[in-house]
């Protein structure tokens, strides 16, 4: 597939060009800096863009297929994931791009943490608090607002720099994490990749939520 990777030059996102590319995909890598991109290769093209425009990422997205994002802010922005989803939206639909495959987070619903341990309630729930609404505020406009585009949001644990796990990543669908005992706490940013782009041949989780984790 012609695919687009937004967040390409972070750390899942690169994950996901190369893993991409292995599997003869052709990637368009949208970032702010392009020099962030180190890797050369036949079906990669780089491509400076702001995901807060429609008009910057409708240019991007013309003849495309599908669109990854891995997209990750800063603290100091509040709005990042639910603003730039409705430039990300509004152009796929201006492209007539359908497939859509979003990265976001556990306990987007910050609530559902409670019970779940001191260190997740008191210190890495108040942490990230902020940009866990947020993501939860795109989760929800994509559920209400985006019923004409097959869109996946992926919510991935605690993230990890450890390296590819050969194993079949733990699904939940709908959860706000994973609940199997089994489950780890973290997984690697290489599977969670992994996972992202292995949707865009599937449609089990078609205008779905899924948590996954590693055992």
């Amino acid at each position: 597939m012609n695919i687009i990777i937004l967040g390409a030059s972070g750390q899942v996102g690169q994950h996901a060009v190369q893993q991409a590319l292995e599997q003869g995909h052709v990637v368009t890598a949208i970032v702010r800096t392009p020099a962030k991109i180190t890797l050369q290769h036949d079906n990669l093209h780089v491509v400076k863009a702001d995901v807060f425009s429609a008009d910057e990422l409708t240019t991007a997205f013309k003849d495309h297929e599908a669109v990854i994002s891995a997209l990750g802010f800063s603290r100091k922005s509040n709005h990042g994931y639910s603003d730039s989803m409705r430039e990300v939206v509004a152009a796929m639909r201006a492209c007539n791009i359908t497939r859509l495959v979003v990265m976001t987070a556990y306990y987007t619903d910050i609530t559902s943490a409670q019970g779940r341990g001191f260190l997740l309630n008191w210190i890495l729930i108040p942490l990230l608090k902020r940009k866990l609404i947020d993501r939860g505020d795109m989760e929800k406009w994509l559920e209400a607002e985006v019923s004409d585009l097959a869109w996946t949001v992926v919510r991935p644990g605690g993230l990890s720099n450890g390296a590819l796990l050969d194993q079949t990543a733990l699904q939940q669908e709908g959860g706000q994490f994973v609940a199997d005992p089994a489950a780890a706490t973290m997984i690697p940013r290489a599977n969670v990749a992994q996972f992202l782009v292995s949707q865009l041949g599937e449609d089990k989780y078609t205008r779905k939520v899924v948590a996954i984790a590693v055992k």
